[in-house]
Order: C-alpha cells, then sequence, then structure tokens
C-alpha cells in the first residue's frame, strides 16, 4: 500500500490518502472522500511517511475522462507554488483551464501490439510515425518499415510488445486460428484495434470476456483521437517557404541547434530578423519529433504571428491567448495533450501548454513586463521558462533588441550564452532619430518638426505611426469656476475622459460614469481636459491632415477580433497613420512604414521607480525600431521636455551597450537587481485606521536582520476598489531572501482568519504602484 499527497479539488493544502492497491500514480485526477462528501483532485506527490497516527481514507477511483499531468509538470507546479508563495488552487487554476475534458474509448487489441518506448531509434520516418500512433501492430509496421529492420529493433528492444506470444506475427500460421474465433481474427487481420463497441455487437461479450480473460485479447481505454486529416508533406512543405539566412542568422541558429547550452539571449536589433532564426529553430526540432513553445508579450503581436506560423506548420501549430472562449482554450489544450498539436504561439499562460517532447522555448521580446502576471499566482512567464526548460532539458530562447537589465547581466556572467545580431535582415539600414525638446515648442501635441515629417512622409504614400503611452481622450477633467476635479469615489485616483465612449472612467477599479460635460460640483461648463492621451492624439492630427487615421490601444483589444482586422486593414494601407499606446511599439511589421513619432517619451521616465529608465529606453528603441523595415529607409522623431536626460542620448544613437554600462553601475551601487532578489508586500483594508496600525505591527513582527525592510508606507495609489493600501518592500540577495520566504510564510498563517486585513505577497515585482 502506498499513501499520496492529494490537492483536493478548490482547497489550500495537501492531503494524504492511500493507494490500497497500487493503482495509482503522481499526476492522476481521482476521487476521494473528503468531509463525508465524493470531491475530485490531484494526486502530487508520494507521502513517504508510512507510519500514520490517523485514519487515513483510500482513494475512491480514478476520474473518468481526465487527463494524467506528467511528474515533470507536476513538479514545475510545485515549484511555482514555493517560490512565489501561492497556494494549489491559484497554481493549479492559472496552468490549467477549466472545462477540461479527455474524451475515452475503449478499444479491443490483439496481443502482440508494439510501442514506441525510447529516443534511440534512429530511422526519422520509424520515428515520425509514432509521434502519430500511440501503438501499432507488426503487420502494419513490416508493410511499411520491412521485416528485417522491424525484427532488429525488436531485438535490441527499442520497441515495446505487449504480451509474451505471437498472435499477429504470421498470418499464416495455422495456429493463429486456434487461438481466436476466425471471426474475430477476420476483423484483426486488416485493423490494429477495434472499438468495443463494433466488436460487441458481433460477438458474444461474455466470450470476449473470456479471451480478456485468457489474455489473448487486451480491452484498454484510449483517448480519443480526431479523425485523421489529409496528410501533406510536411518536410517539403516547410523548405518551400524557408528564407535564406544571412551568416549571422545562420551562425545563431546552429548555436542553439548544436551547443550545449540551456539558456540562450539573442539580442538582434530591430529588424535584424530574430524571427526568421526562431522559425527555423522550430522547424529543425518538428523534424526531429520535438515540440516547441513560442511565447509573445501581447495578443496584438499574435495576428502577423499566427499568419506566418500557420503558413510554416499549417494544423500543428495550436494558438493560445486571453481572447480564447474557455471551450475553445480547452480545446486547443486537447490537441497538444494529446501530441496532434507540438507547436504552440501564444501570451505568457502558453508557459503552462503541455506540448509532448518539449524541445524548444522561446519568449519574443523577453523584455517586456507583461510577462509577469500581476494577480495571484504572481508568476513571470520568463521565470517559469528557465525552471521549465531545466525539468524537460529543454532549451530556452530569450530574445530582445533591447534585453532587460538582468537578462543582459546574466549573459555577460556566462549563465545565459549570448547570441548577437548586428545588422537588419536585408541590408536594411536603421533609421535616423531626432531628439526634440518641447520646451521651445507652441503646441502641446506635435512639434513642427514632426508635423513636417508627417506631411513629407504622406505625400510619398508612405505610412506614419504616432506613439503616446496614455488611454483616453484625458487624464483628468477640472471646472476652471470652482477647481473641482473629477475623481473616483472608490480610489484615490482621478477619472480619465473617454471621448470615444463619452465616459468618466476610473483606470483601476474600472467604474464608469457618463460624461455629461458639467462640473458635477457646480454645475459649469467651464472644463478644461488636461494630461493628453491617444483620442486627443487622434482627434489633433486629424485636424492637420485629412487622411485615414486608426487608434490602437486596449480599450480597442476589447472586441476579440480587433487586432486581426487593424493589422490587415493598415498592412493593406486603408489607414495612412496609426496612433497608439505602447501596443503598437512591439514586433509589428509593416514595410511601408517610414516616420515613427513619440508624441511625449517622459510618461514612464518620471515614474518612481528604480526601472524608469530602462523601460523608457526599451520603448522609445523598440517603436523606433517599427520604422524602415523594408527597402525605404525610415525616420523617427521622439518629443521630450528632457531632452538633456542621459537616456535620450543612448535612444538617440541605439547604444544599447552603453545604456547598459551606466545603467548596471547604478544598480549595483544601489543593490537593486540583479544585485539583489526583492518582495513587494502589499496590505489593504477598508478600514483606514486599522491598517495604519496593523502595518505597523506586521512591520515588527516580520523584521529581520538578514534583509533590507522598506516601510511600512503608504502606496503610490492610496485607494483602490475602497481598500487602503500600504507596502513594505524587501530587499536582499538570494540566499537571504529565500530563508525570508520561508520565515515569512510561517509568520503570514496567523493572519490568514484576519478578515478586515488583505495581504498579497510579490517575488521579483515589476509594477512597484
Amino acid at each position: 500500500m502506498r499513501y499520496y499527497k492529494i490537492y483536493v479539488d478548490n482547497t489550500r493544502e495537501l492531503y494524504t490518502y492511500a493507494d490500497t492497491d497500487d493503482r495509482y500514480s503522481i499526476g492522476d485526477r481521482v476521487v476521494v472522500s473528503f468531509r463525508k462528501k465524493e470531491r475530485t483532485g490531484l494526486i502530487i506527490a508520494r507521502d513517504s511517511d508510512e507510519k500514520k497516527d490517523f485514519e487515513v481514507l483510500p482513494i475512491i477511483r480514478l476520474l473518468e475522462n481526465s487527463i494524467k499531468l506528467d511528474e515533470k509538470y507536476i513538479k514545475l507546479l510545485i515549484w511555482i507554488k514555493n517560490y512565489y508563495m501561492s497556494t494549489y488552487d491559484q497554481v493549479i487554476t492559472a496552468a490549467i483551464p477549466s472545462g477540461l475534458s479527455i474524451k475515452y474509448e475503449r478499444y479491443y487489441f490483439p496481443r502482440d501490439i508494439f510501442e514506441f518506448i525510447n529516443d534511440e531509434i534512429v530511422d526519422e520516418e520509424i520515428r515520425e510515425y509514432f509521434v502519430k500512433k500511440v501503438t501499432v501492430g507488426k503487420p502494419t509496421l513490416t508493410k511499411k518499415f520491412g521485416l528485417d529492420k522491424i525484427n532488429e529493433y525488436l531485438k535490441d528492444e527499442l520497441l515495446q510488445r505487449y504480451g509474451k506470444n505471437s498472435i499477429r506475427l504470421n498470418y499464416k500460421n495455422s495456429n493463429i486460428e486456434s487461438v481466436l474465433d476466425r471471426d474475430i481474427f477476420e476483423y484483426f487481420k486488416q485493423r490494429e484495434l477495434v472499438r468495443d463497441e463494433i466488436l460487441e455487437k458481433n460477438f458474444s461479450k461474455k466470450y470476449l470476456e473470456k479471451l480478456v480473460k485468457s489474455g489473448d485479447l487486451r480491452l484498454e481505454k484510449l483517448m480519443k483521437q480526431e479523425e485523421e486529416k489529409e496528410e501533406y508533406q510536411v518536410e517539403s512543405e516547410i523548405e518551400n517557404r524557408d528564407k535564406i539566412l544571412n551568416d549571422e542568422q545562420e551562425r545563431a541558429k546552429n548555436s542553439v541547434l548544436s551547443g550545449e547550452d540551456m539558456y540562450y539571449l539573442l539580442k538582434g536589433i530591430t529588424g535584424s530578423g530574430k524571427t526568421e532564426v526562431y522559425i527555423s529553430i522550430i522547424k529543425s526540432g518538428f523534424k526531429a519529433g520535438k515540440g516547441s513553445i513560442f511565447l509573445v508579450p501581447e495578443i496584438s503581436l499574435t495576428p502577423q504571428m499566427i499568419d506566418r506560423f500557420k503558413g510554416e506548420f499549417r494544423e500543428n501549430i495550436a494558438i493560445l491567448h486571453s481572447k480564447l472562449t474557455q471551450s475553445e482554450r480547452a480545446k486547443e489544450w486537447y490537441n497538444i495533450y494529446t501530441g496532434q498539436k507540438k507547436i504552440v504561439l501564444g501570451v505568457r499562460s502558453a508557459i503552462f501548454a503541455p506540448v509532448q517532447n518539449l524541445g524548444y522555448i522561446f519568449l519574443d521580446e523577453e523584455h517586456e513586463t507583461t510577462y509577469k502576471q500581476d494577480n495571484n499566482p504572481r508568476y513571470n512567464a520568463k521565470q517559469v521558462a528557465l525552471k521549465r526548460a531545466e525539468l524537460e532539458g529543454a532549451k530556452l530562447i530569450l530574445g530582445s533588441a533591447t534585453p532587460s537589465i538582468e537578462s543582459y547581466y546574466y549573459a555577460q556572467m556566462g549563465i545565459f550564452k549570448l547570441l548577437e545580431l548586428k545588422k537588419r535582415y536585408n541590408e536594411a539600414v536603421l533609421p535616423d532619430i531626432e531628439i526634440v525638446d518641447m520646451k521651445k515648442e507652441e503646441s502641446l501635441y506635435f512639434s513642427k518638426k514632426l508635423l513636417d515629417e508627417i506631411r513629407k512622409t504622406l505625400l510619398k504614400g508612405e505610412q506614419v505611426l504616432l506613439l503616446l503611452n496614455r488611454k483616453g481622450y484625458s487624464t483628468y477633467v477640472q471646472c476652471k469656476d470652482c477647481g473641482h476635479v473629477e475623481e473616483c469615489d472608490h480610489c484615490s485616483i482621478k477619472y480619465s475622459y473617454y471621448s470615444s465612449q463619452g465616459v468618466l472612467k476610473c483606470n483601476y477599479c474600472g467604474k464608469v460614469k457618463r460624461y455629461t460635460g458639467h462640473c458635477s460640483k457646480c454645475g459649469s461648463k467651464n472644463l478644461v481636459h488636461s494630461g493628453k492621451g491617444v483620442e486627443r492624439v487622434e482627434e489633433e492630427i486629424k485636424k492637420y491632415f485629412d487622411v485615414g487615421v486608426i487608434r490602437v490601444d486596449s480599450e480597442m483589444s476589447k472586441d476579440r477580433d480587433f487586432f486581426e482586422k487593424m493589422y490587415y486593414d493598415f498592412l493593406n494601407k486603408k489607414y495612412d497613420i496609426m496612433v497608439g499606446t505602447q501596443l503598437i511599439s512591439k514586433g509589428l511589421h509593416f514595410p511601408n512604414v517610414t516616420l515613427v513619432g513619440v508624441v511625449n517619451a517622459d510618461t514612464i521616465l518620471n515614474f518612481p521607480d528604480f526601472r524608469a529608465g530602462e523601460k523608457t529606453f526599451q520603448l522609445v528603441v523598440q517603436v523606433a525600431g517599427r520604422a524602415g523595415r523594408g527597402e525605404k529607409k525610415g525616420k523617427v522623431i521622439v518629443q521630450t521636455y528632457q531632452e538633456e536626460h542621459p537616456v535620450f542620448e543612448k535612444v538617440k544613437n541605439s547604444d544599447y551597450e552603453g545604456f547598459y554600462e551606466s545603467e548596471i553601475g547604478n544598480r549595483e551601487l544601489l543593490e537593486y537587481p540583479p544585485f539583489s532578489k526583492t518582495i513587494n508586500i502589499g496590505i489593504s483594508s477598508k478600514y483606514e485606521r486599522y491598517v495604519e496600525e496593523f502595518v505597523k505591527d506586521l512591520y515588527e513582527d516580520i523584521k529581520s536582520d538578514e534583509v533590507e525592510l522598506y516601510g511600512p508606507m503608504r502606496s503610490m495609489v492610496y485607494k483602490v476598489k475602497d481598500r487602503y493600501r500600504h507596502n513594505i518592500f524587501v530587499k536582499g540577495n538570494l540566499k537571504e531572501i529565500n530563508k525570508f520566504k520561508k520565515k515569512l510564510k510561517l509568520k503570514l498563517t496567523k493572519y490568514e482568519k484576519n478578515d478586515k486585513i488583505r495581504i498579497v505577497v510579490d517575488i521579483d515585482p515589476i509594477n512597484l504602484i
């Protein structure tokens, strides 16, 4: 008898149950008795303590039509739970889609059926054959590959054979007909297996049960496979679409394919063809039977990626992103789980895709903060990818023109293998970047230089991107008569005005109210809109140019088909100017865009965040990289009120290395990541005075000599959804932080039943607001 620790659905801890018949294993979904009711659960680990001073209930049964998770996958979930100080229910809910049901069918097999059991078979045809088939009979294998080759693999035990006796080795052997009913034998003469309902319609169920009992037949449940589609030659289709890699790209590709390193950082300037390298590696892996996960930071990148990946891999590609319905997501997950799809393209949650024989994980635009989840479990897909690659023996490729300071530091230290692409693909040249000091300009929106360049670009029939990283029309509305500012009742934040919707909206709690054009305090119509957003920029640019303008922001993206339609409309020149937030800065490829304007480059720079300079450099350089990606040379105009700031000198020359050197020096001096690990502890309550006293006591309770604690302090946005918020910031080296996390977890347990307080622990925080 064995004991297992089981996660019972919708609970927080693990519970011990007995496997009385040694039938179960880690990763099984099972039914157990929990508080006198039958509940479903997941086997997480063996309980090695055989001595129990309490009654251990037995596992009741396997859950019908359920998946079985790989033990390595379970280890990944456990690691996420521990590293991010989450609970099992939070991690499992994030990783595995709800409504996932595996369809099974029951089949009868004769005894002599084979399966592929290891990676030593060098014949690519046989290996590829077993990618699509779980088990195969010898007649089929012999007919396809020849008797000598199959016997050779059987001799070396590279194929596993079910059963000890031979039934199907030679149909001419007269003994075979004495083993099985002649008519049943005829069924299996042309088939590997037969559905139970088909065989039971034609033969006595009692007689079939007798054959199963004697071992002459086996009755097993197998996952239901989709109807096989017409096969096509994957290899030749891929080969025909191959783009010729230049020398830099070829070296990068070969370094990954033949290198012994596990982690790679591909630093390639914008437009250098990183995607071509990714796809070439994925193809090589696919031909060798290996699966790949390709992550993008935003859903806005998926239309062009989907188009490209489907062109390369057809039905072998699964798409996972937040716009899928639960049923669509579950269906894609099922196709990945069964091995029908071996390549996954998606946003951060796609890191959990159950890809079979995972060979490669890619993070495109690895520097992006959107890889970090902002609710529990607060995982970072990049960190999870590092761990998953380690557990599964896969290779991780991080790609960016502007890598995160931490990633580039690890590459300098030799933890990541650094690969570089220093030339644009097809000899395209980098755009010229000009910094404009807006203190000298009359307009609040567009400098004379930017307007002049837009005019020239449009006259040439070329397209323009304008970036402003603020949603809405204005960031606040103030009455000029009484001075009142429209502010959210539930948050200490001003309402943003959305002209396109005619509403005032809180960007934190989401409260919306109709915009009347009157002051809510005195009724005056004398209102001023301050803090320009993309809607205002869209309105203002239309005053200068009578051309097609499209706006791209997260409000527009709520329509699930918006990004795909936007991408193809702009690509086909339906619009001349695109105005957008940071969504347009990442990876979009429009060959006819030759001018990019950054309307206000200071929006992030003024945040009290040690990453503010890094985020500003990355955003501006990335959006600059959208210009001149085709045969035409590009130009970039960057508008700022802080022209003298060092970051803009580095932006002007696209000098990542220079920026890194100055930034890494500051990080080391101040002991910020990568020279430390950080934790942000958020404490909130509906009771303002109570939480003010509570955070002082909590600080004293968790105080430690091993790490640095800062606070307690009010959050930058003090009230959100009627909750008053405070923070305690923690900094220390890896060893110190790990010790502190263990102590912190124990100390926080005593506050779990305090319903006046909510405590959230964010490991490796990105957003400090």
